[in-house]
Order: C-alpha cells, then sequence, then structure tokens
C-alpha cells in the first residue's frame, strides 16, 4: 500500500506499507486515511520524523532500533527512508537521515520511502529548527498520476 506524506499541504514524499509484512497495520491504515496530525522531531533518537496518530497498531514485523540501523545499512547501505510505527505512542516514525541513536527500543518495521527522499531530508532538517506542520496522510493515488502523465 502507498501513502502520500504531506506537510503544509505540500506533498512531501511517498511511502509504502509492507501489506505482507505488516497485515494488520496495513489494514488498519486503510480503515483510518486520511489523517491530519501534527509534526515533530525525534530530537533525542537522531534523524528522524514523527507524528502521533489516532490509533493503535499490534506490534508486527518487530525490531529493536539498532538491529534495524544494522539490517537497512545492510540490505540497502543506508537507513534513510525506513518507516516505524512505534506503537506505545503511536508514532508513525520516518528516518530523514543517517544518525540513528543505537538504543534498545523496539518497533515495528512497517516500510520504506518509494518517492521523495530528498524532500524528506530538507523537511527534516526543518522541522530539526521549527517542529509543528501539520501532516496528512492520505492513500497515493496512481491512477490520477497516470491520467495526467
Amino acid at each position: 500500500m502507498l501513502v502520500d506524506y504531506i506537510v503544509d499541504d505540500k506533498k512531501i514524499c511517498t511511502f509504502e506499507i509492507w501489506d505482507d509484512k505488516v497485515p494488520e497495520t496495513a489494514k488498519v491504515f486503510r480503515e483510518q486515511l486520511p489523517i491530519r496530525t501534527v509534526l515533530q522531531h525525534a530530537k533525542l533518537v537522531g534523524d528522524q520524523l514523527f507524528a502521533t496518530l489516532p490509533f493503535v497498531v499490534p506490534w508486527e514485523n518487530l525490531y529493536l532500533t539498532e538491529e534495524i540501523g544494522r539490517m537497512r545499512r545492510a540490505e540497502k547501505g543506508t537507513i534513510v527512508g525506513t518507516v516505524c510505527f512505534y506503537s506505545p505512542r503511536q508514532q508513525l516514525v520516518m528516518t530523514y537521515g543517517e544518525d540513528l541513536a543505537v538504543e534498545p527500543l523496539l518497533n515495528s518495521l512497517i516500510g520504506e520511502v518509494v518517492d521523495g527522499g530528498l524532500e524528506l531530508a530538507l523537511l527534516g532538517e526543518r522541522t530539526w529548527r521549527r517542529q509543528g506542520g501539520i501532516v496528512e496522510l492520505r492513500l497515493h493515488e496512481e491512477s490520477t498520476e497516470s491520467a495526467v502523465a
């Protein structure tokens, strides 16, 4: 499932939620989208943005943060674009840079950014200095884009 990540009415990126690895999470997102919430920077855990969502999902595809960093670097060469859901606080977490705290914090690894990585990185740097943008998450409309192109 593809989701558009829009901040202050500007599309920043599109990310994929892995239906095969996190089916319950994908189901809840489909039922709840579109969603509007507030953008925040995860100042204590590195180059991450997060947005608190109005629902809880079960833990799926569970890893420690330090494992996610090692695994993504081995598979992709980078942790940029990693998408997690931290269930206890209902937070959608997106990694925009290479700084990620090495800590034993559990997260559901739910997907990855598939388009707009540079825009996400620029947003991360801006949000580091000034939080509070309005995030909108909505299903990506492939049919609309292909009809326009």
